[in-house]
């Protein structure tokens, strides 16, 4: 008898050994976190309106609850299909490098150990782009910011860097660019030319890239400001995951009763020739409840900070994006 149970209990230890636990998924995404600012560090003026002596008496507390609420975020697009955390997460309105060390270090993310990438842009409002990975999936290879401002650009005000990484995703070099380009305000037309001239420095980057390797993989990830029908973002001439998602009316922030899909993140067009995990994928506009206004001139879009002067204790006016990479043994073909 004894000898019996051994074997039943080799047998089964055998067979949970070899049983396939479903693979993971892997999790792109972009946030634009809306005016994160810190209350201790301010090293730009611009940030006035972000401080505990402001009319908006953005204190430690309103600063945490930003802090925690972003950290929720990330968190739960890191649970969606199966993944362990997301992999890559571009963030867009973030002040400096100590409310993205904030930010990681939420007890909610710790477990997973990100690490960010981070330049001081010049930017007037004190903003810049970042990247935060998970070490498990991304491995950081070379890193830089580029500049908009030319001897016939961005001269008499300084916008946002774009943020180029190269590194490894899941095993594959991937070059990556994080952008936040200049918004809408004075009117779509007149600024219009600031957005196509920011795709062009995008494609410039891009371009060099491709000069010595043809089949380069490009993840282009920004708030682009503009929508994915728009000529800046046919100028980067990338495939668009979301502009079938923009075209059935789906969007990532709201304006007069209107929706744009400003954030989004495109791939090479050569992206889904390859055969590893990373050619299957399905883009997504990330929402919980609890992220969506429920009351006021604003019910119904992504509940913000503030409401003008009125803290209202939201996430960001805008929704995050992600790309669901599944697995090529899952046997789904999610494009």
């Amino acid at each position: 008898m004894k000898k019996y149970f051994t074997f039943i209990f080799l047998l089964l230890h055998f067979m949970l050994l070899h049983i396939a636990l479903p693979a993971q998924s892997i999790i792109v995404g972009f946030y634009n976190c809306e005016n994160f600012y810190d209350t201790t560090n301010q090293i730009k003026v611009i940030d006035e309106d972000f401080l505990p002596t402001s009319q908006k008496n953005y204190t430690s507390k309103a600063y945490a609850i930003k802090s925690i609420h972003l950290a929720k975020v990330i968190y739960g697009m890191g649970k969606m299909e199966n993944s362990n955390g997301i992999a890559i997460i571009g963030v867009a309105e973030v002040e400096n490098k100590w409310v993205l060390e904030k930010l990681i270090a939420e007890p909610i993310l710790q477990k997973y150990h990100y690490k960010y990438l981070h330049f001081d842009s010049r930017d007037q409002r004190g903003v810049d782009v970042a990247l935060i990975y998970n070490p498990a999936y991304f491995i950081p290879y070379q890193y830089q910011p580029y500049s908009l401002t030319d001897a016939n650009h961005f001269n008499d005000y300084a916008t946002r860097d774009i943020l180029y990484v190269k590194g490894k995703l899941d095993g594959e070099w991937v070059h990556i660019l994080v952008n936040h380009w200049p918004s809408r305000r004075g009117g779509t037309f007149i600024s219009n030319s600031k957005r196509i001239w920011a795709a062009t420095v995008c494609k410039k980057i891009m371009d060099s890239i491709s000069i010595i390797d043809p089949q380069a993989k490009f993840i282009v990830m920004g708030d682009f400001n503009d929508n994915p029908t728009n000529a800046s973002i046919k100028r980067l001439a990338l495939l668009n995951p979301f502009l079938a998602l923009f075209k059935n009316g789906y969007g990532s922030i709201a304006f007069r009763d209107s929706w744009s899909l400003f954030d989004q993140i495109l791939l090479s067009r050569h992206w889904g020739q390859s055969s590893n995990n990373l050619t299957n994928y399905k883009p997504i506009i990330y929402t919980i409840p609890d992220m969506i206004e429920t009351q006021g001139k604003y019910q119904g879009y992504p509940k913000r900070t503030y409401d003008g002067d009125r803290f209202r204790g939201g996430y960001s006016d805008h929704f995050p994006v992600a790309l669901i990479f599944k697995p090529i043994l899952s046997g789904n073909t999610l494009k």
